[in-house]
């Protein structure tokens, strides 16, 4: 399907790896232009940049920036804007899970994993409403939550899941505000996708990664580009009435059977 994405501008924090990689090689596919955010790590960014403008002809850019700090997120968007003249989409991937106890979580890991989360989501969302709403531009927001978002997972996880449920909130809450202003606010939600962790997880621990495959319903776990074509259906004129939806990418984990 042609989801009428082509030369539209989208930017994909935490572009360039696991779930952000995915979700960038469907937009370029779609011959979206593309601005890759990243962390700490410019290699990384630059060969996939340099695999999806080879496979797909796309037009992309590397920015680095931390989402949880405004400074770097208004750069991101005038690199944006200085590469492509426009931003239409933004996909807010960046994230970072934690495992703590509880008991043990000083008040400065909890605020990290704020801002590198629900914060990160925030200053992202706020600074694409102030940049698109004056041209008169539509817009497209998709968050990417988590199986977290809607349950409790393993111990430790506090931080993380707090943060996870916030930003169901912040998706709805920002559909409230900016579906007026020709923005469409969404999220989607992974289960267990082979990337990161799990990939590191299926190399040195496989009786644990066959157990975890064993508790998805359809006993497999998503690929990153599986999440990246839900994303973009979500942020083309072919999805106009999903309005502060989350959808359910888990392969049934939420259904408890």
């Amino acid at each position: 399907m042609d989801l009428g994405l082509r030369g539209k501008t989208v930017i994909v924090t935490g572009g360039s790896k696991g779930i952000g990689a995915g979700i960038c090689e469907v937009f370029a596919r779609e011959g979206a232009n593309l601005v890759v955010n990243y962390h700490s790590d410019p290699q990384s960014a630059e060969e996939l940049i340099a695999r999806l403008t080879d496979s797909y002809g796309c037009s992309a850019a590397a920015v680095k920036g931390d989402v949880g700090r405004e400074a770097d997120v208004q750069q991101i968007f005038d690199t944006a804007l200085d590469a492509f003249g426009q931003v239409d989409i933004l996909v807010n991937n960046a994230g970072r899970g934690y495992t703590i106890d509880f008991r043990e979580t000083t008040l400065e890991q909890w605020n990290q994993a704020l801002n590198d989360n629900l914060t990160g989501q925030f200053l992202m969302s706020r600074e694409f409403a102030r940049r698109v709403i004056p041209t008169g531009r539509r817009g497209w927001i998709v968050n990417i939550l988590s199986k977290a978002s809607m349950t409790s997972t393993t111990k430790g996880r506090v931080c993380y899941v707090a943060n996870k449920a916030g930003e169901v909130g912040l998706t709805h809450s920002m559909a409230v505000d900016l579906t007026e202003y020709g923005i469409h606010v969404n999220g989607v939600m992974p289960g267990f996708v082979l990337a990161n962790t799990l990939l590191a997880q299926r190399e040195h621990n496989p009786e644990e990664f066959a157990r975890r495959v064993e508790r998805v319903p359809i006993k497999r776990v998503g690929e990153p580009w599986e999440i990246g074509t839900m994303v973009a259906f979500l942020a083309s004129e072919q999805c106009q009435l999903a309005v502060g939806t989350v959808v359910d990418m888990t392969g049934g984990l939420l259904l408890g059977f």
